[in-house]
């Protein structure tokens, strides 16, 4: 995703809660050249997570890492973003690492404290 096509991301989700075709592209196509990690885990991603007051969570940093927690709470929305972030290498492994999915889609991911810097 280009930084122009970026600007145009008016809503992360529509009027029934689920993710725009722009926000799983963004999530799909993810690059720190687009933005820093810390404006999208810690700017889009609460906004774009359906039930984000309880189903998204950022823990502060121990150790040099924080962990970021998500719950789909059964919602089919919630599960196309966690696909669309599971696309990405860089979410899943270059500046997030995939560590824990368990039964009820809840998924876990580990964040070196200065990818969010």
């Amino acid at each position: 995703m280009e930084k122009e096509e970026l600007d145009n991301i008016d809503e992360l989700l529509d009027e029934d809660g689920y993710p725009t075709a722009a926000w799983l592209k963004l999530l799909r196509t993810y690059s720190p050249s687009v933005m820093p990690l810390k404006t999208l885990v810690m700017g889009y991603l609460p906004d774009g997570w359906h039930f984000g007051d309880w189903g998204y969570s950022l823990k502060r940093p121990y150790g040099g890492v924080r962990i970021l927690k998500l719950h789909t709470g059964g919602w089919s929305g919630n599960e196309q973003v966690i696909n669309a972030i599971l696309q990405n290498p860089y979410l899943t492994t270059f500046l997030m690492r995939y560590v824990k999915w368990e039964t009820g889609g809840h998924y876990t991911f580990e964040i070196p404290t200065k990818n969010l810097e």
